[in-house]
């Protein structure tokens, strides 16, 4: 009688309690890759190494994964930047949050991530609520803050505080797209993400900044 053959897959011998992460990350790449309408729970269950099943044993849909993947991925990231505000200069804060949020919007699977919440989120009202406000709206108000604070104190010129933070949040997501794979931007591509994210600092610090003060009449050139 032989002895039965055991799998040598590791997804197969994982601890229960490691599934759902496990889970999570792949639901991420497979709603990254293929969109949120295309995404199937037998190629996130596949990807994970579990049975269709067993994601129900967690999840109670696609609609509630994708909550969680939310959840796990990216509110830390705002909560992380609502604590670290209110102990600096408004330029040096608006610099941090900006590295902040490149650095989690600019990774390799992060601009089919951006696609799907800008083209596609949409047609899903619940859960394009559910990111608005858990993400999209905190995130505005902390840059919205960080501005208002710069404008206080006289760092940043007098500006509408929502139309710098739509501008702001423009340029860095279709930058983010741009470094991606896909690009339709080689000349973007073309450099590293590092200096797309210093040249997006300068030019909104620049255009942020208050002008220098006029000279009174007849005062001699500094």
């Amino acid at each position: 009688m032989t002895e039965p053959t055991a799998t040598t897959d590791p997804r197969w011998r994982r601890l229960p309690e490691e599934r759902p992460r496990q889970i999570l990350d792949a639901a991420l790449r497979v709603f990254t890759e293929k969109g949120l309408e295309a995404a199937k729970l037998e190629e996130i269950a596949t990807l994970a190494g579990v049975s269709k099943g067993t994601i129900y044993l967690y999840f109670h849909s696609k609609e509630d994964l994708f909550r969680e993947v939310v959840r796990a991925n990216v509110v830390p990231i705002v909560d992380e930047a609502e604590r670290s505000v209110g102990s600096a200069s408004a330029a040096v804060e608006l610099e941090r949050y900006l590295r902040t949020h490149w650095e989690s919007i600019a990774r390799d699977h992060s601009a089919g991530w951006m696609r799907l919440i800008v083209g596609e989120l949409h047609r899903f009202p619940d859960l394009a609520e559910f990111y608005s406000r858990e993400v999209i709206s905190r995130s505005w108000n902390i840059l919205s803050g960080i501005i208002l604070r710069g404008i206080a104190s006289g760092e940043f010129r007098a500006v509408d505080p929502a139309a710098a933070v739509s501008m702001v949040h423009a340029i860095t997501i279709m930058h983010a797209i741009w470094v991606g794979p896909t690009s339709l931007h080689p000349h973007v591509r073309a450099k590293s993400r590092q200096q797309v994210i210093d040249e997006i600092i300068d030019f909104i610090l620049h255009a942020l900044r208050a002008a220098p003060s006029a000279a009174p009449a007849g005062a001699p050139p500094a």
